[in-house]
């Protein structure tokens, strides 16, 4: 399939959304903030190992980038990515669980606009002993 050439509208609203995000995300660009978030969910389908359960918040934003600049981008960049982008996020949602509700219904949670902030690993790594976040229910299947 031929990907569809971009002008400079294009090419100027990926630069301002790199731009204007670089103050509170991971600087990058959007095929570098793609690659992030498709790493992500590459590591949480293969499971993430226990003794990293407390990063998994941290490193699940890794997809706020991409839900700031959407907004930003042009509709024909967003056509061209949104493929790629709603793929990794089902992949994503495949190999996650929504989290145990913390004063909200799962379908509010569900609703959020980060709703991959309120999902946990469905399989872990690692040493049994460690601990997993209470949210984290039921219990992750434990692989070796």
């Amino acid at each position: 399939m031929e990907q569809e050439p971009l002008d400079a509208e294009d090419h100027a609203s990926v630069r301002l959304a790199a731009q204007r995000l670089s103050t509170h995300h991971d600087t990058g660009s959007l095929d570098e903030h793609l690659q992030r978030w498709a790493g992500f969910v590459a590591e949480v389908e293969e499971g993430i190992d226990a003794m990293w359960a407390c990063q998994f918040d941290h490193d699940a934003r890794a997809r706020d980038w991409l839900h700031d600049a959407w907004p930003i981008l042009t509709e024909r960049v967003r056509r061209i990515h949104q493929p790629q982008l709603d793929a990794l996020d089902e992949r994503f949602r495949a190999a996650t669980a929504p989290i145990t509700p913390l004063g909200m219904t799962p379908a509010e949670m569900a609703e959020r606009p980060e709703w991959w902030l309120y999902r946990y690993p469905l399989r872990v790594t690692g040493d049994p002993a460690d601990p997993l976040p209470p949210a984290w229910s039921p219990e992750p299947d434990r692989i070796e």
